[in-house]
């Protein structure tokens, strides 16, 4: 394998910081096809670190664009509200999706800038449950550190989407939707709306 294409794959280190009414699947996840679906983001996201004709707000708007392609941000943010998505209305649920979506989308093209030459190998695919496929991978940073980080992938109508991050074991999503539990336990629907306004509000595109 050639440095650069070592290079091209370990620049989806940069988005395993992400933290995440379903849709119907459109057949079982075959496991090379999430393997590429995380080689193509691993390419794109390559391609836009090197666009040296891009302002870096130009580049974190492309990364937003490739977040929301490989990502199925609606799935997430439903299965981060969990239960409590019944008892939303439909106007708290819409806007819940967009809050959601900003929020996911601002804070992690945002870390664009802070990408360190984070590499990753895939290590093996493997299907769990019914619908869904793991992607494992090994990152390896600068310092020599290693972190685990597994993908799982769904097969959707508008193609393969990730559905969950787990990092060193975490779900992302798990971890999200604890928070979330807690806001709305303590102050309602319209709390937790009141605090994505909060985060969508303070967190800058151009933010590091």
């Amino acid at each position: 394998m050639t440095a650069n294409h070592a290079n091209r794959r370990g620049v989806l280190a940069l988005l395993a910081g992400l933290a995440i009414a379903p849709r119907r699947a459109a057949g079982q996840t075959a496991p090379d096809g999430a393997e590429r679906h995380i080689e193509t983001l691993a390419q794109q996201a390559f391609v836009t670190l090197q666009r040296t004709d891009l302002t870096l707000d130009q580049r974190e708007l492309e990364f937003r664009r490739i977040l929301r392609d490989g990502f199925d941000l609606d799935f997430i943010a439903r299965f981060v509200l969990g239960s409590h998505w019944k008892g939303a209305s439909e106007e708290q649920r819409a806007e819940y999706l967009d809050l959601f979506a900003e929020f996911v989308l601002k804070t992690y093209a945002g870390r664009l800038g802070g990408y360190t030459g984070e590499s990753f190998s895939i290590v093996g695919t493997r299907p769990t449950g019914t619908k869904d496929v793991i992607v494992a991978t090994v990152i390896s940073q600068p310092n020599g550190g290693t972190i685990d980080a597994e993908w799982r992938v769904r097969r959707q109508d508008s193609g393969y989407r990730i559905i969950d991050v787990a990092v060193a074991g975490i779900s992302m999503v798990v971890n999200q939707r604890d928070e979330f539990a807690s806001v709305v336990t303590n102050h309602g629907i319209d709390g937790l709306l009141q605090m994505l306004r909060a985060r969508v509000g303070k967190v800058s595109i151009a933010a590091g």
